[in-house]
């Protein structure tokens, strides 16, 4: 039989999380234990300060996006906690928080900003990174990560590029403003991230906000039933 094998964790009297015991990890910050958890080493303590701005920043976001929908509608059917929570995580796609690794693909490509755009018009392709449902002049969260992130001089190449993809975009085609997505792709970019990971990170932060609103559902009343209209033809 195959062993399981992973230079993660290990379990057990001697736990160890990627070298370190787990007793000096639940000393840590728990963005830094995340840190550790994915890249394998700890952060400085600029990388530190803005990884931990990057997760708060997408922890809730309202009520009515797919993955609070999707959770609080699951619960309200008479599911437990896990399922629930699983429900909302599920709805995180490319257009919710799956942008993410989208646009950190885009950034770390050999591309420069002009021949993304133009391959973007040219082929009808939205850029992730740009617009936003609600925010018309600009994503307060993205603001305050390139902030943070300039503020501790980690704001680098691809950064420069996000802000140059939004520029170009705005004189061929509409002035667009660079999401939390675009933002938090440029920031973990320029500190070394793949983008595997990009989808990881917003379940991360995001799953504390989606627990939140499943506990708050769980004392409404059961079954929750929205309003919907036929609009199909009668005979």
């Amino acid at each position: 039989m195959t062993k399981w094998r992973t230079e993660i964790s290990s379990s057990g009297e001697d736990a160890f999380i990627r070298g370190k015991p787990l007793e000096e990890v639940m000393e840590m910050d728990f963005s830094d234990g995340i840190w550790l958890l994915l890249k394998g080493r700890m952060p400085s303590d600029e990388e530190s300060d803005l990884f931990n701005t990057v997760l708060s920043c997408c922890i809730d976001h309202g009520v009515g996006n797919p993955s609070t929908v999707a959770s609080r509608t699951v619960q309200s059917g008479g599911n437990g906690m896990n399922t629930s929570v699983a429900a909302g995580v599920m709805a995180l796609g490319d257009k919710h928080g799956g942008a993410i690794e989208d646009c950190m693909e885009m950034l770390q490509s050999d591309k420069d900003a002009r021949k993304i755009v133009e391959e973007k018009l040219e082929n009808g392709e939205k850029i992730p990174g740009l617009g936003h449902k609600v925010y018309d002049e600009q994503d307060p969260r993205a603001e305050k990560i390139f902030g943070k992130a300039e503020e501790l001089e980690l704001d680098g190449e691809s950064v420069k590029k996000m802000k140059e993809i939004q520029r170009i975009f705005a004189e061929e085609k509409v002035e667009l403003v660079i999401n939390v997505d675009g933002a938090i792709a440029a920031v973990m970019s320029d500190l070394g991230w793949e983008p595997e990971l990009g989808k990881g990170f917003f379940i991360i932060a995001r799953t504390p906000g989606l627990v939140a609103h499943v506990r708050e559902e769980m004392d409404e009343e059961d079954f929750r039933r929205e309003e919907g209209e036929y609009t199909g033809e009668k005979e």
